[in-house]
């Protein structure tokens, strides 16, 4: 069976926030489908409205329920990244008490609190599977992007493109990741370029396949299943299977004017040393051998570049079996490694004695998330617990569900 290519997205600013829910009364697993949290990202509104009426078209007997959802609507009639701050990088437990307040200073403010006005009764319900559908500046197959937990493996493994690793762990207050936090599963696809309508075509064949590997959907009422995995297939042929984050080069704003050099690709192999971008202090180069990831060619944000290598599937099952057997236990025994004594979750280590191959040790049991502490390295990772919880800053909100 072949597939149709896509039209052009509709004006992205005719979405509403709830872009559609489709439940046929069946037991199963919530997913929550999120398109155009940057607001110049639509072509993940046009592929979740494309599934919700295929679903509808052909009265599928789905379990559990799907629900879609648009990110940041005033940015997307803008056709902006953002208004004022970018709504994927706000999303941490001191902005979310402030908001969930009514303490609200921006128009990225107001959508997160609508935003977390959807997901709430959700949250209250149990465990949520959350899809985030993107698209980048450069050329780009498509990939995806989730915290190294286990619970979301099932889901981004089941796709037939590259898997990255720590790319949510090295930005700071990703959506994902507060969601993550709280117990959920969260994975992240980026489809393709912004204005490529193959992205519509790659978001909508991932968005099929998890459904079926959430469970929601069986393979058979899914009768092209074959052929959404062949597209995705042949679109990263090539490609690693599974590359780790090694670097990030933020972009400050005493930086600006920041310029990448034209020509970067995602996953284009680059050499050390190598100038990649020009910012007002001159070239910059690339401080490690490795894959060029995310290179900004738009005006806004503060994420230059980042810089991946590959990682092995065996690496993946070692590092799964050591978490199964909780070996983590171990960590505080590295040499040059101590755990924080006001933080459990959280481990210090000197650099001088914690080398390359300590940092690979904290990589396999998910500590990804690095941080530069008075000569140390503090080391910790997104929550490894199924169990969802409901966070003591969400209790204003909580207060309102309930009166509501």
């Amino acid at each position: 069976m072949t597939l149709s290519s896509s039209a052009p997205p509709a004006d992205p600013g005719a979405h509403p926030r709830v872009l559609g829910r489709y439940d046929s009364g069946r037991p199963g697993p919530t997913v929550v489908c999120i398109g155009a949290l940057h607001g110049n990202e639509p072509a993940g509104l046009s592929a979740i409205s494309r599934v919700l009426a295929r679903l509808r078209a052909t009265d599928v007997p789905l379990r559990g329920q799907l629900l879609g959802v648009s990110g940041n609507r005033r940015a997307l009639a803008q056709g902006r990244r953002f208004v004022d701050r970018d709504l994927n990088r706000q999303w941490t437990a001191e902005n979310i008490a402030r908001i969930a307040q009514g303490q609200l200073a921006t128009a990225e403010d107001q959508e997160t609190r609508e935003l977390l006005g959807v997901f709430l009764p959700l949250l209250r319900r149990g465990p949520v599977s959350f899809i985030d559908l993107h698209s980048t500046s450069s050329l780009s197959p498509p990939f995806s992007c989730m915290a190294d937990v286990l619970r979301n493996r099932p889901l981004a493994l089941a796709l037939p493109i590259p898997v990255v690793l720590g790319l949510d762990e090295v930005i700071e207050g990703s959506m994902l990741g507060y969601l993550c936090d709280l117990g959920h599963v969260g994975v992240a696809v980026e489809g393709g370029q912004h204005d490529d309508p193959r992205t519509i075509d790659f978001h909508e064949s991932a968005l099929l396949l998890m459904l079926v590997a959430a469970g929601s959907l069986e393979p058979r009422h899914v009768p092209d299943l074959a052929a959404h995995r062949a597209r995705l297939g042949a679109a990263s042929g090539g490609m690693p299977a599974v590359c780790e984050i090694r670097h990030r080069h933020v972009i400050q704003p005493e930086d600006e004017p920041f310029v990448m050099k034209p020509g970067f690709v995602n996953f284009q192999v680059v050499e050390r040393g190598q100038v990649i971008a020009d910012d007002r202090r001159g070239p910059l180069r690339v401080p490690e051998t490795g894959l060029v990831m995310l290179p900004r060619y738009q005006g806004q944000g503060d994420d230059g570049f980042f810089i991946a290598r590959p990682v092995t599937r065996n690496v993946l099952r070692l590092s799964a079996a050591l978490r199964t057997l909780r070996l983590d236990v171990l960590v505080p025994y590295l040499p040059g490694v101590s755990r924080d004594p006001q933080r459990p979750d959280h481990y210090i280590a000197d650099p001088a004695v914690a080398r390359v191959a300590v940092k690979q040790v904290f990589h396999l049991f998910g500590y990804r998330q690095e941080r530069a502490h008075a000569e140390r390295l503090v080391f910790s990772r997104r929550r490894p617990v199924a169990r969802p919880v409901l966070p003591a800053e969400l209790a204003p909100l909580l207060r309102e569900d309930e009166e509501g």
